[in-house]
């Protein structure tokens, strides 16, 4: 009988905490909003397609964002990126820097772990490209990083992401080195393959 009490007392407290949870989670979406969440894999880039593909490459700290909607409708997120150092290209003082996700006054997109997202006043290194196929909002935006590998911190003299690390007192120098090899393994600009959406 009191294993009954105690079995129908947890059930009574399980219940309890996922009604208020299921309630406040219904609370803080605003109403009428759909929510879009994604999983998806991603190209990876070793460090000599990174240098090879990247339009640009420059370090800079992230100074404001705006979202707006992509050609799908879904909100995507496009930040400004003050540019204090240019390694790669030539992309002015400031870069426009689109990424997957965001919100607007219809939906709230998540596109899931693994999207590069940044932080207002973040101060980071770029692998970015302006190659954005043929997509009919290519016009809306400057860049995109260069998948997951593409953005990079500075933590203790190191630039560091998931996958890499370069020496930030030798970084050009590392850059050129790749380029000697990419040019020495006949590794070519992809610039000629067609995409469907840029990404």
């Amino acid at each position: 009988m009191k294993k009954i009490k105690v079995v129908t007392l947890l059930l009574t407290a399980t219940l309890t905490v996922s009604a208020l949870a299921a309630y406040g989670y219904g609370k803080m979406i605003s109403p009428g909003k759909t929510v879009v969440s994604a999983d998806a894999s991603f190209a990876y880039h070793d460090k000599n397609e990174l240098v090879n593909l990247a339009t640009v490459i420059v370090s800079g700290e992230v100074v404001s964002s705006e979202v707006q909607d992509d050609l799908r409708g879904f909100p995507a997120t496009d930040y400004i990126v003050k540019v204090d150092k240019v390694f790669r290209g030539n992309p002015g003082a400031e870069v426009e820097v689109r990424t997957e996700g965001g919100e607007n006054a219809k939906m709230i997109y998540d596109p899931g772990e693994g999207y590069v997202t940044f932080q207002i006043g973040e101060q980071v290194v770029l692998f970015l490209t302006d190659d954005k196929g043929d997509r009919t909002d290519k016009d809306d935006f400057g860049y995109y990083v260069l998948g997951v590998q593409g953005k990079f911190k500075e933590e203790n003299g190191k630039l560091t992401n998931r996958d890499y690390t370069f020496d930030a007192a030798t970084f050009a120098q590392e850059l050129d080195q790749i380029e000697k090899e990419n040019k020495a393994n006949g590794l070519k600009k992809l610039t000629d393959v067609p995409s469907s959406d840029g990404i």
